[in-house]
């Protein structure tokens, strides 16, 4: 056992300092996975967009993703909403040529308190995650703008909306339904079903609403579509593509 640790420590040291993360993947499969949903996500930006086009980041972080979109489509609309101000300036300066607007997002606007884990600012949202200790996460409970999709992209016709807030997906997708019957963009979005319950957004009520804008749901690597009860039963995927069925 101390054998197989320190062999991955070292497998995973120099991934980082080589840039080769598929070295971590030969070793977890749950970091396959990762790489195999980044590289699906990756190849739905490559194909979907282009100039003339609108990307929309919710959740951007530091711009894991809006980095891909600006890369595959420097010509097109680029908007990016994060809450956490340091997060929110950071993203300005780094890409010049997006709108990015310090706003949350969910099912109607106003003002909310936020939990910035200050340690591990990926895993932050207006609900706290219960798996993240005060220890690891160090919080910060800060007041936040909260505005909805609909109202932000009223004047937009968005290509395709990326969302990655720690389960409060259902709530921003509420908040856009104008928006999505609208303007039929593809959809990237994270979802775990531990995460969306503190957010009184279960897996099934997020598959219903989708359902009734006429979308369907599969894996950002491809598989699917998932019916209700198999999108709602524990699963290693992470990272979903809604298609709709009419555009």
């Amino acid at each position: 056992m101390r054998s197989q640790a320190l062999l991955r420590r070292g497998v995973g040291a120099a991934a980082r300092r080589l840039g080769r993360p598929e070295l971590v993947s030969a070793l977890y499969s749950s970091a396959r996975q990762a790489e195999h949903e980044a590289v699906g996500i990756e190849v739905l930006l490559a194909g979907t967009l282009g100039p003339g086009c609108t990307y929309v980041d919710v959740g951007t972080n530091r711009g894991q993703v809006l980095k891909e979109a600006v890369r595959v489509a420097p010509r097109a609309q680029h908007i990016a909403f994060e809450p956490i101000p340091r997060l929110a300036a950071e993203l300005a300066q780094d890409f010049p040529g997006v709108a990015c607007r310090e706003l949350a997002l969910a099912a109607s606007p106003g003002r909310a308190q936020f939990c910035y884990f200050t340690k591990l600012d990926g895993w932050s949202g207006l609900h706290r995650n219960p798996a993240v200790s005060d220890e690891r996460g160090q919080p910060e409970f800060i007041d936040v703008r909260v505005s909805t999709l609909d109202v932000e992209l009223a004047e937009v016709t968005p290509t395709v909306i990326k969302i990655d807030v720690e389960g409060a997906e259902l709530a921003v997708l509420e908040g856009g339904a104008s928006t999505l019957a609208r303007a039929r963009p593809l959809l990237i979005f994270e979802h775990v079903p531990e995460a969306a319950r503190a957010h009184d957004g279960a897996s099934g009520r997020l598959w219903d609403l989708l359902t009734e804008l006429d979308y369907l749901v599969f894996s950002a690597t491809g598989a699917g579509p998932f019916t209700r009860s198999a999108f709602a039963e524990p699963s290693s995927v992470v990272n979903w593509l809604a298609s709709p069925q009419t555009r």
